[in-house]
């Protein structure tokens, strides 16, 4: 990814960023860290790779930790956003399966380098707190609200109920990187691994026991 005009030549007051800029240094990110990860991950191959100026990528975010959380929300939002199946299992299988599209997906590596490090970079933790659990989270309240209007479920949960639903959802996204076996090219599972049907099943149905059984504390 090279050529993207740089938006920052002739600078002018309140002038806003191009979105063409701020797509081109996105996609270089998710190229970068996935190729890096996040250790060796800096803003100048960022930069080099969108075709931009470093100044033109400080602009928008003043650190490397700033540009990975709006990685982190650019990937949320744009697959866990406008789900609305009709009924509250379809929508909790969507997102699960968009979830999953997350980690098949170029991003999904780049996601789980950010979620790995978070650990060890305070400054980090704290961004992808606002930018992915956040996200995560009023996706998940969205559900809730959608299924009690409809009906399907008799009221809300409290937030300590509906914070760790979030934890466990984003969760499994990195336990599963770690401990399961990844997905074999020749046919059939891994020895010890549940077909990822097995898996997804029972992944939507924790869920929706969770779910409906909001009126626990």
């Amino acid at each position: 990814m090279t050529g993207m005009e740089d938006d920052t030549t002739t600078p002018r007051r309140g002038r806003r960023n191009d979105p063409r800029v701020d797509a081109a240094l996105i996609s270089a990110a998710i190229e970068v860290l996935n190729e890096t990860g996040y250790a060796a991950f800096t803003t100048t191959a960022v930069a080099r790779r969108a075709g931009a100026s470093t100044a033109s990528l400080y602009r928008r975010w003043p650190s490397k930790q700033a540009l990975a959380g709006a990685v982190a929300r650019h990937i949320a939002l744009n697959e866990l956003s406008g789900i609305d199946t009709g009924t509250l299992e379809g929508d909790v299988r969507e997102l699960l399966m968009r979830k999953q599209r997350i980690l098949d997906a170029s991003a999904g590596p780049a996601l789980l380098s950010l979620m790995g490090q978070a650990a060890h970079d305070p400054v980090l933790r704290q961004i992808l707190h606002e930018d992915l659990y956040l996200a995560a989270r009023e996706r998940l309240e969205c559900l809730i609200a959608l299924a009690v209007d409809r009906g399907e479920l008799s009221a809300g949960m409290s937030e300590t109920r509906i914070s760790v639903l979030t934890l466990v959802l984003i969760g499994t996204t990195l336990a599963r990187s770690v401990f399961l076996p990844a997905p074999q090219a020749a046919p059939g599972p891994a020895p010890d691994a549940a077909p990822s049907d097995d898996v997804a099943e029972a992944e939507v149905s924790l869920l929706l026991d969770a779910l409906r059984g909001g009126e626990y504390p």
